[in-house]
């Protein structure tokens, strides 16, 4: 959802000339700036050659914990992540690596995805490319007709759309949307910043700081 709601911003921002999107099935939306790469294999990459001399990587691919054994999913969290950006840093010394994470992301934390998801970061931040940075949302409000494969998710934002703006209002420090997402990226890829972590309240005031609310 998170991946499919950045692409369509992005497709529709003036600021970006070309995207590459690289998933396992092909993706329904279609614009005249969008290349899809199909890769059955994250971990190996058949296309890497169609994935170089790019500016920046939006890694929003992730699962959720719930209902995972713990080596399971720190295998499509953190093995997954370091192995993609593996395969893309020597092909692409400019990229910036942008990861999207999760408030509440803790090294420390009781909780087996916080704790995976901190060590991912730190991997990360620390692998080399020019510059990266690791997002953390709350709450996500799906924008411009994107949606998730998975059922029960999707359900759960259909319940849940009614009483976004009471959410927005009330606890707003953890409520983005795919589009305030996507507005941080861009401009985390294009001008940079100097806090490499960034917290939902964070990626909010970054995108409404360079968008305006009119833009997003």
């Amino acid at each position: 959802m998170v991946g499919d709601g950045v692409l369509r911003w992005l497709l529709d921002s003036s600021r970006v000339d070309h995207v590459i999107s690289v998933s396992r099935r092909p993706l329904s939306t279609q614009h005249p700036k969008l290349e899809s790469v199909i890769e059955a294999d994250m971990f190996h990459l058949e296309h890497a050659q169609a994935l170089r001399d790019f500016d920046a990587c939006f890694f929003c691919l992730g699962v959720s914990s719930i209902g995972m054994t713990a080596d399971a999913y720190r295998r499509l969290t953190y093995e997954l992540t370091l192995a993609v950006a593996r395969q893309l840093i020597g092909e692409n010394p400019r990229m910036v690596f942008e990861y999207i994470s999760g408030e509440g992301t803790n090294p420390n934390s009781r909780q087996n995805w916080a704790r995976v998801k901190a060590e991912t970061e730190t991997a990360l931040l620390a692998m080399g490319f020019r510059d990266a940075y690791a997002l953390r949302p709350g709450f996500i409000e799906p924008m411009r007709g994107s949606s998730s494969r998975d059922r029960w998710t999707r359900w759960f934002y259909t319940l849940t759309a009614p009483v976004y703006p009471f959410l927005q209002s009330h606890v707003g420090r953890w409520v983005s949307s795919t589009d305030l997402l996507a507005a941080a990226m861009l401009e985390l890829a294009i001008s940079g910043s100097s806090n490499k972590t960034l917290n939902t309240k964070e990626i909010n005031t970054i995108a409404i700081r360079h968008c305006g609310t009119a833009g997003l």
